[in-house]
């Protein structure tokens, strides 16, 4: 299976049979292109490099020992057991609910809260996977909490018309009632796209209500990585949107649809989703 893999920021993109190395130049990011028939591909490092690259490592370790000495107490995070809410022939819905550990309860009824999602198409493996982790290793303050809906769809998840359906109805049918009788105040939905489909990492608010409106501006405003994509009455909707976002916002709910590069890498996803988070979190009252 082909691959374009950038020697800047360890983004990769995946060939598709009619496309050629030829048709890429660089990396978005500025990079040179390296092409590979694997992901493990790992450009071959000089002599040279390689010392300076121990050299540096062991500078760091050095200094890593003198700070952890220092090291700032973060909250734990305090995690229910997932509980699945649904399952039905087109797969299921887990939920879990993440507070402070110094908490008492998990209740977000006294707390700010985000609702993530994850899984609602099942081919888009970058954001379920960074998503996941961020929301698992946030650390939350005492009046934060998380609570994440992960989508599993079972019925042909690679089928793309039939995977994204199943992971869309599955959120209409179940996630959107359970959050409509929860504490939130922020839903964040997370995708990631191919080349193409937006730039780089993007939210978007399909209904355009106020309140989603002004946590999308802070968003452009705050994280410069991040462009703001406002619909207008010619924009074109997805299925997503008519399902899925648009009966959030339509409730109250600030609503996000995030976007992230497939082709970013795993430690860029995730510090870009941490800042999403954290960003979601200074909005709310």
């Amino acid at each position: 299976m082909p691959y374009l893999i950038c020697q800047n920021c360890g983004g990769y993109y995946h060939l598709d049979d009619d496309e050629s190395p030829d048709d890429f130049d660089r990396c978005q990011c500025g990079g040179k292109l390296i092409y590979s028939e694997y992901l493990e591909y790992k450009p071959r490092m000089s002599r040279k490099k390689f010392y300076g690259a121990l050299s540096v490592i062991a500078i760091l370790t050095i200094l890593a020992a003198g700070y952890i000495v220092f090291l700032p107490h973060f909250n734990e995070v305090s995690a229910t057991n997932p509980s699945v809410i649904a399952t039905d022939y087109r797969g299921s819905v887990g939920k879990e609910i993440i507070t402070p550990s110094n908490t008492n309860s998990n209740a977000t009824a006294s707390k700010k809260t985000i609702a993530v999602i994850t899984g609602m198409h099942p081919r888009e493996k970058l954001s379920i996977k960074t998503a996941s982790d961020v929301v698992d290793q946030y650390s939350l303050s005492s009046n934060q909490a998380i609570i994440h809906y992960t989508v599993n769809v079972t019925n042909k998840p690679e089928n793309y018309v039939t995977g994204r359906a199943n992971g869309e109805e599955l959120v209409a049918n179940y996630v959107i009632p359970d959050i409509k009788k929860s504490n939130v105040d922020v839903v964040i939905i997370c995708h990631d796209h191919a080349p193409g489909y937006g730039r780089g990492y993007y939210v978007a608010t399909p209904k355009m209500d106020s309140p989603s409106v002004a946590l999308g501006e802070v968003v452009e405003k705050n994280l410069p990585e991040f462009t703001y994509y406002r619909a207008t009455a010619h924009s074109e909707h997805g299925s997503s949107t008519l399902t899925v976002s648009n009966p959030l916002a339509s409730a109250g709910i600030r609503t996000l649809v995030y976007e992230m590069p497939e082709w970013a890498s795993y430690n860029q996803a995730y510090q870009e989703t941490k800042k999403l988070i954290g960003t979601s979190f200074q909005v709310i009252n």
